[in-house]
């Protein structure tokens, strides 16, 4: 295959992801009178989390005083105490109107009977109110906004790194750019920007159809590679619960917790409440995932999702939230107020509820010119956490701020440099896969990594030991493995580059798995079976500071000397049961 001359696009703000957050950025810069340029690796209004199943955490008017301080608190204690309490005050204040924004906009959020907004309450939250709307209606109309306000819309191009000012990664300078690459035609694009916004979604792997396939991680690993510093990547575990029948899976697992469903064993006995007394069935995604696995290890499955006793009106609202659920159960006939759903679940290293590029209030990251919205970013309003519903209107809030401050930084700065030999090697090493002669293909690494990752004692009862000889089998496998992986045609040379860029942050997480010593949120360690709020609230950062594969950890202490939400002290003993062989 001949490589096509690369195309340049010269711009103020590049956007890297067209999702919720990368819209709304592209939509604020450009009415600061910046130059936009979107960038997306599918179609907008078609790709991404938010195209499949969406609801917005939405306040139902601007909260102030004791009742902002205790929306505060339960977002501090779903998160585990690790959330940053200045990034939930701005969420709560400023999601308010970036909701209101949306329905001005003429986004069709769920509506009573009455035509009044419908507020309804999702896992994770007891006070907190949410909007349900299709996801993809709601990017179209994004989509649409963003046409009218000329924002320049690149699509099918996959952005897999930065371009630097200094032509080195990890930089110490700037970032001046990115690199793309057609996935259908093989075009290489050169991106020339003051200011670049990463909106690229979650790290996922490409081997269950519960993932969106296209998120395998790249803009974490291009941020990782250009020196963004990381954090909540100890707590990358995906779960799933939503494996029906054995047959068939579904998104909306938030919204079915958040019609009233149960989960029981095969005794009939309501399992959730005796993992997690506070949450019971409205529990995390990871912690219901991890009790159905328990159930099943020790001998009580199969297990069930029950909403036989859901109303007629809230099994309508979750159809109408989550259609993909409403044609499964058609397609499989099942009428969920007379059936009972076996659930079977697995966990996998991807993001859970946090994982990504540090951001600060402003959304920057730690490289000059980048920054992070969305599920790219470690999430700084949750960090670990079951928030059901609160990672959309995290897009809707940071992507504002980033285009905001990334138009206004544009506006201050000339165009810094882009060097040709950076172009030059990151268009090589891409299409390297092409050049290689053998059968090896993208999907078998796939599959070697599932193999490694989705083993029991790992996934499921992590000790230093196993952590560590996860990470080297990793790290075998992009020693030994990556470097062998041919493709014959772009298609394949895209799906090589993905699984490069989410076997790096596999390993990146294993090594923040290895610095956290207790257990929080999604990461249980059978070797420290405790909640240590006396040693660990605090984060855990993982840096690239040299050309080395070698990653530099360091932490941050959480102000709670000044945060208004206290946490206990002392150490909190897990409640999930270790089976002895796993101890």
């Amino acid at each position: 295959m001949a490589i096509p001359a690369p195309t340049v696009v010269n711009t103020d703000v590049l956007i890297v992801g067209g999702g919720l957050g990368g819209a709304r950025a592209a939509l604020r810069a450009r009415e600061l009178g910046a130059d936009v340029t979107l960038v997306e690796k599918a179609v907008v209004s078609r790709a991404g989390p938010m195209t499949y199943v969406h609801s917005q955490f939405a306040p139902y008017k601007l909260l102030e005083g004791d009742e902002l301080l205790k929306w505060i608190e339960e977002f501090v204690i779903g998160a585990n105490y690790l959330a940053d309490q200045d990034w939930i005050e701005i969420y709560l204040r400023e999601g308010y109107f970036r909701v209101q924004e949306l329905v001005e906009m003429g986004v069709p959020f769920v509506r009573d009977e009455h035509g009044n907004l419908k507020y309804s309450i999702v896992r994770g939250h007891k006070i907190g109110t949410t909007l349900g709307v299709d996801g993809r209606i709601c990017m179209e109309i994004l989509r649409r906004e963003m046409k009218s306000a000329g924002v320049r819309l690149i699509e099918k191009v996959m952005v897999n790194d930065l371009l630097t000012a200094d032509g080195r990664y990890p930089t110490q300078d700037r970032v001046s750019g990115a690199f793309g690459v057609h996935v259908r035609t093989g075009e290489p694009y050169i991106f020339k920007a003051k200011a670049v916004i990463l909106n690229t979604g979650p790290l996922y792997p490409k081997i269950h159809y519960a993932f969106v396939d296209h998120c395998t991680g790249e803009g974490h690993a291009m941020a990782y590679r250009a020196g963004a510093r990381m954090a909540g990547m100890e707590f990358a575990q995906y779960a799933a619960w939503s494996y029906f029948n054995r047959a068939f899976f579904t998104p909306g697992q938030a919204k079915i917790q958040g019609i009233g469903a149960k989960f029981i064993n095969a005794q009939g006995e309501e399992f959730m409440p005796r993992y997690d007394p506070i949450w019971g069935n409205m529990s995390g995604l990871f912690q219901v995932a991890r009790a159905i696995a328990t159930e099943y290890i020790e001998g009580r499955g199969p297990c069930y999702v029950d909403m036989r006793h859901c109303s007629d009106e809230d099994i309508q609202v979750l159809y109408t939230v989550a259609p993909s659920v409403h044609r499964a159960f058609q397609e499989f006939n099942i009428d969920p107020r007379k059936d009972l759903l076996r659930t079977d679940s697995f966990i996998l290293i991807g993001t859970g509820s946090s994982s990504g590029m540090w951001v600060d209030l402003r959304a920057r990251t730690t490289v000059e010119g980048l920054y992070g919205v969305g599920t790219c970013t470690h999430l700084p309003h949750m960090m670990t956490g079951i928030s059901g519903s609160s990672l959309s209107t995290y897009s809707n809030v940071g992507g504002y701020r980033a285009g905001e401050d990334a138009a206004r930084l544009a506006a201050s700065i000339p165009a810094p440099p882009v060097h040709d030999r950076q172009v030059q090697e990151l268009i090589k090493r891409f299409f390297a896969p092409l050049e290689r002669k053998g059968q090896t293909r993208p999907s078998d690494a796939w599959m070697a990594i599932g193999e490694v990752t989705a083993r029991a004692p790992f996934a499921l009862f992590k000790n230093e030991e196993r952590i560590a000889r996860t990470r080297d089998e990793l790290r075998e496998l992009r020693r030994t493995l990556i470097p062998k992986v041919t493709a014959p045609d772009i298609h394949e040379v895209v799906k090589a580059n993905e699984v490069a860029n989410y076997l790096q942050m596999a390993e990146v997480v294993c090594e923040a798995m290895r610095a956290r010593k207790e257990s929080r949120g999604e990461l249980i360690r059978v070797d420290y079976p405790y909640v240590d709020n006396d040693e660990w609230l605090k984060w855990v950062f993982v840096q690239r500071r040299d050309e080395g594969d070698e990653p530099a950890i360091s932490y941050w202490d959480l102000p709670y000397d000044r945060y208004p939400i206290k946490a206990p002290s002392g150490k909190t003993p897990i409640t999930y049961p270790i089976p002895e062989a796993y101890r």
